[in-house]
This record gives structure tokens, sequence and C-alpha cells, in this order.
């Protein structure tokens, strides 16, 4: 009887591993990554469960970065989820909102995201080696409101869908991250002197 009980108390221990927190994700800092013109924010509404991301920063892109991120230190594989959403038109189409893993928070650093842009593209972006170009790996869906970024050693694969997501990748790319690495939610204007807002909403983190 024992012997049952302890093997149902493991399994239910393993379970609630294996489907993650259904608590908000505790993020461990933020700030601004490279020349950004107008200091970014976030906040947090408990009632929604929803954060608020204001940023400038010109893209990331190129060899450089800048933009707003919240961030958490992550070792080994995740799968980081949530709703997002744009505040209005926007003045640059290609302003950007999702999640990101990066090596470090210099703005040079080797990074992958899946990234929201204003006029609904969905890409898989990343910079394979550091200050190096950064790439692009476009997804099928136009304008999601659910993204997933996730990491799989050493393959990052996106996954964005209408109301829920789909149980295949959008797209993947394989790139060498350090095991721990700078997970979260960025966000970026696309104008170096413009400063926009966005939403993230029911942010979850699975390990």
């Amino acid at each position: 009887m024992r012997k049952s009980l302890a093997f149902l108390l493991l399994a239910a221990a393993l379970l609630a591993v294996s489907c993650g927190s259904k608590e908000p994700v505790k993020f461990d800092g933020a700030g601004d990554i490279g020349d950004c013109h107008i200091p970014g924010s976030h906040s947090y509404d408990a009632a929604t469960d929803t954060y608020t991301l204001t940023a400038s920063g010109y893209n990331l892109w190129f060899e450089t970065d800048a933009f707003y991120f919240v961030w958490k230190k992550v070792k080994g594989d995740f799968e980081i989820t949530g709703e997002v959403a744009f505040e209005g038109e926007g003045v640059n189409p290609h302003r950007k909102i999702g999640f990101l893993i990066r090596e470090s928070l210099d703005p040079q650093s080797r990074y992958a995201d899946a990234a929201i842009h204003g006029e609904g593209l969905t890409s898989l972006q990343y910079r394979p080696e550091t200050a190096g170009e950064t790439l692009e790996s476009v997804s099928d869906s136009w304008g999601p409101t659910v993204v997933s970024l996730i990491r799989r050693g050493n393959t990052i694969s996106i996954r964005t869908g209408k109301g829920s997501l789909p149980e295949t990748d959008d797209t993947s790319v394989d790139i060498a991250l350090p095991e721990e690495c700078y997970v979260g939610m960025f966000m970026c204007s696309h104008e170096e002197d413009v400063a926009e807002t966005g939403y993230l909403k029911n942010v979850r983190l699975i390990q």
C-alpha cells in the first residue's frame, strides 16, 4: 500500500512538472538593450494576467539591436507561451513584439526570437554569431494572437495561432547557445524616436 501511494505521489509530481506552472512567470529583470532614445517600461496587471510593454528601439536586426526586454535566466529546454497584441495602428508596420532567447544582454548577442510584426508578419529571427548578420525564417502564420518559443537542445522553434496553438512547429532553426540564457518578452517600435505599446497575456514558462 505504501509503495502504491509513493508511486502515485511521484507520478503526480512528474505530471505537474511536465505540464508546467499555471502561475505567472517571475522575471528576474528588465531594461533597454542597445541605444534606445526613449526609455522603455513594463507593468503587470494581476487581475487580467497581462503585461504592458512600452518601447522605442530601432529593431532587432542586422548586427546589433535596440529594444526593450523583460527577462529571466533559464537553463536547458523550455517553452514560453502567451497571447500578444499591439495598441493601436502604430507608426511603423514593422514594430515587433514576442518572445526571445538571448545569450547575453549585449546588443550584438546571439539570439533567436518569435517576432510578431505590426503588419502581421510572423518570423523566427536569429543571429547565429555574435555581432553577425541576423537571419530569418518566415512563418505561414499571419497576425497570430497566440505565440510560443521553444528550445530543444540547440533547436529553436516557434508555434503561432489564432486563439490556440497548433501541435506542430511553424518553423525551426539550429543555433548554438549556452545552456543558461536570458529568456523573456521583448518589444521594439522600429522607430528610434517613437515609443509603442503592446500586451502579452497569460504568459507561461514550461521547463
